[in-house]
């Protein structure tokens, strides 16, 4: 699906602030680049195993990026730079699209006070605008975002709202990126965005959440296939 470039094992140590971790790779403790700000407090955990991948350049403080870290005996992705990636894959491939066709598309289109990650264009000129949400969190097979309040994200979802009913089609998708059998928005973490996430159900919007895992042996990320969303309101989640 997508290739994560040459990943060494370190074992994670401590994160000094949300963008920087000490990670030990052979032995040296280094200094990683984390590029997921969300608190990932199940994953970056002392003595956890993590992936690192090496990318010194002139114009970075670290030599090091943050590409996934253990769970479970699997590998999570919480690299946020591959999202797009992972989202153009899906939209390019009639075997993994979530929509009828592939179809052509602009990607960081602004749409009203937001800027969305995608615009298609389909068969009939009828446009489907698209925002793409990363989620690394699950508990007890449960996939669950956010893992942090998110304005950003309440945001996006009402500007969907408004262009279903302007007459546009409206969709996310949700990258499952944990072994969750189905997914739901955080109620206890963000109960606003978990109201705004199940009135722009019922508004129209589309929701597809698409789980992806590493094959740490070919080092890529595969694509799993849809997981369902909990009915709103459904006790125990």
């Amino acid at each position: 699906m997508v290739s994560l470039g040459e990943l060494k094992t370190g074992i994670f140590k401590t994160r000094p602030n949300r963008y920087i971790a000490e990670v030990v790779i052979d032995g040296v403790l280094e200094t990683v680049h984390v590029h997921d700000p969300g608190r990932l407090k199940e994953l970056l955990y002392e003595d956890n195993k993590c992936l690192v991948r090496y990318a010194a350049s002139e114009k970075r403080k670290t030599d090091w990026d943050m590409i996934a870290a253990e769970k479970d005996g699997e590998y999570v992705l919480i690299h946020s730079g591959y999202h797009r990636y992972i989202a153009e894959a899906l939209l390019t491939s009639p075997e993994w699209t979530p929509f009828e066709a592939v179809y052509p598309y602009k990607a960081e289109v602004k749409a009203g006070q937001s800027r969305l990650d995608f615009c298609l264009i389909d068969e009939a000129s009828k446009r489907i605008w698209v925002e793409v949400k990363g989620c690394s969190l699950s508990e007890r097979g449960v996939a669950k975002f956010p893992d942090a309040p998110t304005i950003r994200g309440r945001r996006h979802l009402e500007e969907l709202i408004t262009l279903k009913a302007a007459g546009d089609r409206a969709a996310v998708i949700i990258i499952v990126l944990s072994d969750a059998k189905c997914f739901v928005p955080k109620k206890d973490t963000d109960p606003e965005f978990y109201e705004t996430f199940y009135r722009a159900m019922r508004c129209g919007v589309e929701v597809y959440p698409i789980r992806v895992s590493i094959d740490t042996k070919k080092q890529v990320l595969v694509y799993e296939g849809p997981i369902p969303v909990v009915k709103e309101n459904t006790p125990s989640i």
